[in-house]
């Protein structure tokens, strides 16, 4: 894939490539002219500094709460409706990195769609995922990942087809909004909160679209020179001929930037923040508390700005002041713990990950208050590593016991051939030890079959439950804080139960009395899609419908197959009286996404109405059924499916 050959070199942030990159050359077409493209296809035309718009690259170190041993890539991106539609395409090579994947936030921040690095189909027949089990990575292998903001595709000029390449395969739609997080049908919120402004959701007829957003790709481990030859592209594309604008054009369009200052006011702040308001009244849950440990591991909240859709972010907060107190009295910060098992992956002697590993990745991060990241601490480092990488000392069981210093001296015991990995904080050039206030552990795409992982532990709940091993069992860090020069010899694992427990039969009391409340038997006080305004309760027909179902007093439960969660599971389901099919149960046709479960909500999109499969009408009979995954009483809902309106406005 031919690319501009100019180094580009990571900041301190995501600040590396600006997208006025190629406008100096002054070969390059400067005006659009479709009609000229009568030879070649859309990539030998189009995939040349002319064309190609750079990401910003970057460790999101500062301001971002980046894992330092991951790159960023980052775009803003807005609709122009005054301008012709326009398409965005991704054009890049598939990375030598642990894990990788591209995303929409939306004008909320929130993650609206993605695709994750095994499900990103190449661009050609020739070329391989090397994320797929047991294939080894080879350079050079080309994806594309189309960004569709609406338009019809026209007559196609001859020269700028992509016959012959899966170049729609990965299409995704940037005029989609995120379809969990919707404080209107939480009426308990609105009791709190009644002058709270509406959550601004789409409608059945998509006549809200989003209108801007960010482009974020991940690449985690990444052994990929950071070159412009290596890093991911974008070309704007017309919709109606296929062809692209000039680079130079795309400059003036006010269309993409990765100026944060500009892309920012492009998104809907005051949703931001109302997002972050409401997640901040959610009250953080707990059943019990680890003794053992001088702080609690506990799950964030579900919103975040720009959160990474395949993982958890869990999080031990630090109290003020620990740093210099811990330096006063000669002592370290001591974290034990179990690491799940990972892919020997990236590498350059060709390996490759079998697919039967416990996770793809976890790291253990050090933040400051505004997003800054002292320093991140990984499962594995790679080989020839292109960052500084320090890597968990792991024995032969997976047990690490990681030292933080914060003002005292390594003991000269205190080294990998010990079992030990020591972190210095005062040695950060990032931000200020002193004002440590987190722990940020990340898990990253477990495996079905590996049940102790982050993502199943309920957002803003801590993960003890108070019977001896919490969910996550000893893959949760114990910390406390032993003095430094009685440390022992050689690392001493942490013990304790060698499972991880299950759910506890009830929900858990506010934080910090914890504790098991008795379950209520579930009743399903409203079921509705797309809800605009404080209780709504109305189905309307379309493809793939994002459900909401509101108990009337609690008991749901909660979800123990993790969160999100893709597929069929024994706990709730949805099923078509009128055209006899069903979706969310074991052994149903049709799957749903299950992104949030609470006690009192649940939110899904059940993929229906789409290829023929379980399709959907107006004046249907559609049967929601929950059962609590505890106590396993049940609740059921029936509801008449609405049409849609034809008096909505309509997308372009």
């Amino acid at each position: 894939m031919k690319r501009i050959l100019r180094q580009c070199f990571v900041s301190a942030g995501l600040a590396c490539l600006s997208a006025g990159a190629y406008a100096a050359n002054t070969s390059c077409p400067t005006q659009f002219n479709p009609s000229s493209f009568t030879k070649g296809n859309f990539f030998s035309n189009f995939n040349n500094d002319c064309y190609l718009i750079p990401f910003s690259t970057g460790s999101g170190s500062a301001h971002q709460w980046g894992d330092l041993d991951t790159y960023y890539n980052k775009i803003y991106f807005q609709i122009n409706p005054d301008l012709p539609p326009y398409q965005l395409v991704i054009l890049g090579e598939f990375p030598n990195a642990r894990y990788f994947s591209v995303a929409i936030n939306d004008d909320h921040s929130a993650v609206s769609q993605h695709l994750t690095d095994v499900d990103i189909v190449p661009l050609t027949s020739a070329d391989i995922n090397p994320y797929q089990p047991g294939v080894a990575y080879v350079g050079g292998q080309q994806y594309a990942v189309p960004i569709n903001l609406g338009g019809t595709p026209g007559t196609l000029e001859p020269g700028c087809m992509t016959t012959g390449t899966n170049f729609d395969v990965n299409a995704m739609d940037g005029t989609q909004r995120h379809p969990f997080m919707n404080w209107n049908f939480d009426t308990a919120f609105f009791h709190a909160n009644p002058t709270m402004p509406l959550h601004a959701v789409d409608t059945p007829e998509h006549s809200n679209p989003n209108t801007s957003g960010v482009l974020l790709i991940r690449n985690y481990l990444d052994l990929t020179p950071i070159a412009s030859a290596n890093l991911p592209h974008i070309i704007v594309r017309d919709v109606a001929s296929g062809c692209a604008y000039p680079a130079s054009m795309v400059n003036t369009m006010n269309i993409l930037t990765t100026v944060a200052s500009t892309g920012n006011s492009w998104l809907t702040q005051q949703q931001v923040q109302e997002h972050s308001f409401y997640a901040s009244w959610q009250s953080t849950q707990c059943w019990g508390v680890n003794s053992s440990s001088a702080m609690q591991i506990i799950r964030g909240d579900e919103y975040i700005p720009g959160p990474n859709p395949d993982g958890a972010y869990l999080y031990a907060y630090v109290p003020s002041g620990l740093p210099q107190t811990l330096a006063n009295a000669g002592e370290v910060m001591r974290l034990r713990f179990q690491v799940a098992t990972t892919p020997p992956t990236p590498c350059t002697n060709g390996c490759s990950r079998s697919g039967n590993e416990q996770m793809r990745y976890m790291s253990v991060s050090f933040d400051i208050p505004g997003g800054t990241t002292l320093a991140s601490v990984p499962d594995s480092c790679p080989l020839n590593s292109l960052l500084p990488c320090t890597p968990l000392v792991q024995d032969p069981n997976g047990y690490v016991t990681l030292i933080v210093g914060t003002g005292v001296a390594q003991p000269s015991w205190v080294t990998p051939a010990n079992g030990y990995t020591w972190l210095d904080l005062t040695k950060s050039t990032t931000g200020n030890y002193q004002m440590l206030n987190q722990l940020m552990i990340r898990n990253i795409l477990p495996a079905s079959t590996f049940s102790c992982a982050g993502e199943y532990v309920p957002y803003k709940s801590g993960q003890a439950t108070g019977a001896g091993a919490g969910l996550m069992g000893l893959y949760a860090p114990v910390i406390d804080y032993p003095v430094a020069a009685s440390l022992p010899p050689a690392a001493s694992p942490i013990t304790g139960p060698n499972s991880c427990a299950v759910f506890p039969v009830g929900p858990g009391l506010a934080s910090p009395s914890c504790g098991v409340q008795l379950p209520n038997v579930p009743q399903i006080a409203s079921v509705s899609t797309q809800c605009a305004n404080p209780g709504c309760n109305q189905v309307v027909a379309q493809p793939q419908p994002p459900i909401g179902i509101l108990a009337t007093a609690g008991g749901f439960g909660g979800f123990p197959l993790g969160l999100p969660y893709w597929g069929n599971s024994n706990f709730i389901q949805i099923t078509d009286a009128t055209q006899n099919w069903s979706a969310g149960y074991t052994g149903d046709p049709c799957t749903l996404e299950v992104g949030e479960w609470s006690d009192t909500a649940i939110s899904v999109i059940a993929n229906v109405s789409q290829n023929g499969m379980c399709p959907l009408a107006a004046g249907d009979q559609l049967t929601v059924t929950v059962w609590n995954p505890q106590t396993l009483n049940s609740a059921s809902s029936t509801v008449t499916v609405a049409a849609q309106s034809d008096t909505a406005p309509r997308q372009r």
